[in-house]
């Protein structure tokens, strides 16, 4: 995989849009001060990969947005294998606002989308087409420099540790926690299977389940023999029964034979009774029309009675009815005297809600008050409106007036700064011009006595007469050795770096500021010019409109006011009440006119129908009472046909229905008498002569019921030994299976074992930490060979990293007496062995270097140079992540980072 463009915005520090354009980049380095933005572009390319960084992993990704930002956005343009896909992924606050897309560049030069899927599905489309996962990828391009410092210099055991760390073997580890975790859990089941084989199943035989059956047979014959005897005693029951049935019969019909002859004379003299009463019947007629004759006389005397009543109080209340229409008519003459009133208060009225419009009070005074005119009002209010207004726009023109001082001065203040940041930004960068100069001049030195110092290292070495070990050439003489403080220059040249660097940023902060503050200048100057005018323009305008308003109108308008509230006072301190009350005291006499009307047609129409209600009940009671005499005349004439007075005529009488249930009762008991002597007759038949015994019949029932109960004894305990004798088989089918079950727990239990035992940290994880270990020595050895000029090799001995300097007859030394250049180059062999590995079979288009190089010296940076050029005939395009600028300054290409108030930006400088 090898970057070809990159597009990023609300990223971290690049909050603008950022484009870098990798594209013939080969060996570069990536610069910038700290917090400038650097790593956030490395973080960027994951991203746009992956979704994730080294650095937040999948999780927390809400940080990357710039402060302030809603989202971000990143584009990955990238080719693999010949062919150039693109990347792209947008983030938001919200769930709903990420996306991620992933094209391919065809022929034609079109991008085709191949984003079908979801998020999902984009991801591993993107995943295959780069060929590593997250922390392979990350393992392998973005090189841990200083994880390799830590390889190259520990112990056996710490240097395994990390190698399992960064080659993702500490999976071996999870599988024998996984493993042992299967074993213990198999241990556990197959001790439970054992034990409970053990207790719960130890009597479960075929023996067991025999015996069972053996019992049930048994069982089952007893019920056979209380089955049939239960059936005789249930015939012999239900003959017994029958006989019962029939002797229950024969005393109950006799005992309903002797009640039936013991009221035979109840039911003669019913008959006797019945007689009498149907003899008397045409009689009880007359009767009763008599009394209804008479009652109905007497209830129509009443009603005449209460007619006559109502009459008279009827034309009693007509005539009072009268005497309030004549009142009510005599007092309604003054309504037109209260409708004059009621005008006048309207008017009134009418004034005091103009004088209240107005913002006046009846209490309003003046001394010199005026006749009210609405238009004159009218007119000196909106004058005195106009002249608040103006009084108004002069106080707001003198505050802006003010403000506008206040502005000029902060605008002259500021012009002031602008000239004293320019001499300072002068200053600094005469200052810089020196530091730079000075730190030149130290590094010379420093070079200079370096060198000497390491003359001098090879004086012990030199003998006179003797060949040079360098220069092959005969020592002649020996001068003396050069003195020089290394230490100390070395600190002078740190400190005139720190004084560079710390110019250099302020620099760039003043400049940035001088940028920043000039934009505001230009921007307030013509800001502050068209305020002045327009307040200029608003002054003029004011007192043109002032000189338009004439003489006082607030006093004209208070003058005129004064004048409509005396009017008000004239007619009454609440018009509108007496108005109110003026009107209410019409209606109301209005209302009592109508009302008076209305009782007085009530009250005939009441008279009119008392009257003729009277009229109409006194004939009634007339005819009524010639009914009544002429119905007791006929009472009379039937009473003497049948020499009874009305008293025993009615003492004999008996209603139709019970003539006729007496005369039935005569007939009904005569037929069931003879019915019963019949029957009782048969069931003497039916009988015979052999007795009944009630005894032996109880006597058969408890028989049967114990043999039922003995049947179903037997029956429950054939069904009990059979559900015991089904369980035994069933346990024994269980039993058959769990101890199957028990069997291949343990030869699984067996496997398990073994494979934890094999995946233990001292046996299988070792041995492949060993290979992994060999394979990268043997490639960092190669690496190293060539980006050391053919002088290192590394070797493993005696457990122990050795670096062989084939310069020295492959003279064999620990890594620990490299110096800084060579342990730097010796980790970057390592860093890209592993590169190698992780990537297996894919060419890997790129690598990026993140720091390690601050502590260098300058001999040291310039085998690493040196080294790093070697690396760019490999294929690769290398990055180089420093704050070394003499280094970065050595590379052919550089991206620089620069940071400021609007964000971070990128900038490529080619040599």
């Amino acid at each position: 995989m090898k970057p070809v463009k990159l597009e990023l915005q609300g990223f971290t520090a690049f909050r603008q849009f950022t484009t870098l354009e990798f594209g013939d980049l080969e060996l570069f380095a990536l610069v910038g001060p700290t917090g400038s933005g650097k790593s956030s572009l490395l973080d960027a390319i994951t991203f746009a990969l992956y979704g994730q960084t080294a650095r937040l992993g999948a999780a927390g990704l809400d940080a990357l947005i710039s402060q302030g930002e809603r989202g971000l956005s990143v584009s990955l343009t990238f080719e693999v294998g010949g062919a150039t896909y693109r990347a792209s992924r947008t983030k938001g606050r919200k769930q709903a606002e990420n996306e991620v897309r992933f094209e391919r560049l065809d022929a034609d030069g079109r991008w085709a989308n191949l984003s079908e899927g979801g998020a999902r599905g984009i991801n591993d489309r993107i995943r295959r087409a780069v060929g590593l996962d997250f922390k392979t990828f990350a393992r392998s391009v973005m090189l841990p420099q200083g994880e390799f410092s830590r390889v190259l210099h520990g112990t056996g055991k710490e240097r395994q540790a990390l190698l399992g760390e960064l080659t993702g073997l500490d999976h071996v580890g999870a599988m024998q926690r996984v493993a042992s975790d299967r074993a213990r859990a198999l241990k556990v089941e197959s001790q439970g299977l054992n034990t409970l084989l053990d207790s719960e199943y130890a009597g479960v035989t075929p023996e067991a389940a025999d015996a069972l059956r053996a019992e049930r047979e048994a069982t089952d014959a007893e019920a056979e023999r209380l089955t049939d005897a239960r059936e005789a005693l249930q015939a012999t029951q239900l003959r017994l029964r029958e006989q019962e049935r029939v002797w229950k019969a024969r005393e109950d019909t006799a005992r309903r034979l002797t009640a039936l002859e013991a009221r035979a004379a109840g039911v003669q003299a019913g008959a006797e009774q019945a007689a009498r009463a149907r003899r008397v019947s045409g009689v009880l007629p007359l009767l009763d029309a008599a009394e209804r004759a008479r009652i109905a006389a007497e209830r129509e005397d009443r009603e005449r009675q209460a007619a006559q009543v109502a009459a008279d109080r009827a034309a009693q209340a007509a005539h009072a009815a009268d005497t309030a229409l004549a009142a009510a008519q005599a007092a309604e003459t003054r309504i037109p005297d209260l409708e004059a009133r009621a005008e006048a208060l309207r008017d009134a009225e009418g004034d005091a809600a103009r004088l209240k419009r107005w913002g006046g009070t009846p209490q309003t005074t003046h001394a010199q008050p005026l006749d009210w005119d609405e238009d004159a009002f009218q007119a000196a209010r909106e004058g005195a409106q106009r002249a608040e207004k103006h009084r108004q726009e002069r106080t707001l023109l003198a505050t802006e007036r003010v403000s506008l001082r206040a502005a000029q001065d902060r605008f002259t203040a500021e012009e002031r700064a602008q000239e004293q940041g320019k001499a300072e930004l002068e200053r600094v960068q005469r200052e810089g011009t020196q530091a730079k100069a000075d730190l030149d001049a130290a590094q010379r030195t420093l070079e200079a006595a370096r060198l000497d110092a390491g003359l001098a290292s090879y004086r012990a070495h030199l003998h006179v007469g003797d060949d040079c070990p360098l220069c092959g050439q005969v020592v002649r003489t020996l001068g003396a050795a050069p003195a020089a403080d290394l230490s100390a220059l070395e600190a002078q040249v740190a400190a005139l770096s720190a004084t560079l660097d710390e110019r250099r940023t302020r620099f760039t902060d003043l400049r940035a500021a001088q940028k920043s503050r000039q934009a505001w200048l230009d921007e307030k100057r013509a800001e502050y010019r068209n305020w002045d005018e327009q307040l200029t323009q608003r002054e003029t305008d004011l007192r043109a409109a002032e000189a338009l308003v004439t003489g006082d109108p607030q006093t004209d308008a208070a003058r005129l006011l004064a004048g409509l509230a005396a009017r008000v006072r004239a007619a009454g301190p609440d018009p509108a009440r007496a108005r109110q009350a003026t009107l209410t005291e019409i209606q109301a006499l209005r209302t009592a006119t109508q009302t008076a009307l209305g009782s007085v047609a009530r009250a005939q129409g009441e008279a009119a129908a008392t009257a003729a209600t009277l009229r109409g009940v006194q004939a009634s009671a007339a005819r009524r009472t010639q009914e009544a005499a002429e119905a007791q005349a006929s009472l009379d004439a039937a009473l003497g046909s049948l020499g009874l007075d009305a008293a025993q005529a009615r003492a004999a009488a008996l209603p139709e229905h019970d003539i006729a249930a007496l005369e039935e009762a005569a007939r009904t008991h005569a037929a069931q008498l003879a019915q019963l002597r019949e029957a009782l007759a048969d069931l003497d038949r039916q009988l015979g002569a052999a007795p009944f015994d009630p005894a032996a019949l109880a006597q058969v029932a408890r028989d049967l019921t114990a043999t039922e109960a003995a049947l179903t004894a037997a029956r429950e305990r054939a069904g009990s030994l059979a559900e015991q004798e089904r369980a035994m088989r069933e346990r024994l089918e269980r039993r058959a299976e769990l101890q199957e079950r028990a069997l291949a727990v343990s030869r699984t239990l067996d496997t398990w074992q073994t494979l934890t035992n094999s995946l233990k940290a001292n046996e299988f994880q070792q041995f492949l930490l060993a290979e992994v270990e060999a394979q990268l020595l043997t490639r960092a050895g190669l690496l190293l060979h060539e980006i050391s000029d053919g002088r290192y090799r590394l070797a493993l001995d005696a457990g122990e990293y050795v670096v062989q300097d084939l310069w020295n007859a492959g003279e064999a030394r620990g890594v620990r007496t490299l110096s800084g250049g060579e342990t730097f180059l010796a980790s970057l062999s390592l860093a890209i062995a592993l590169s190698d590995y992780l990537a297996g079979n894919h060419v890997l288009g790129a690598l990026f270097l993140d720091e390690g190089f601050g502590t260098l010296d300058p001999q040291a940076l310039e085998a690493v140079a040196n080294a790093l050029e070697n690396l760019r005939t490999q294929g690769r395009m290398v990055g180089v992540v420093t704050h070394v600028e003499s280094l970065s300054e050595r590379l052919p290409s550089r991206l620089l980072v620069t940071k400021s108030v609007a964000g971070s930006s990128v900038q490529r400088l080619d040599l």
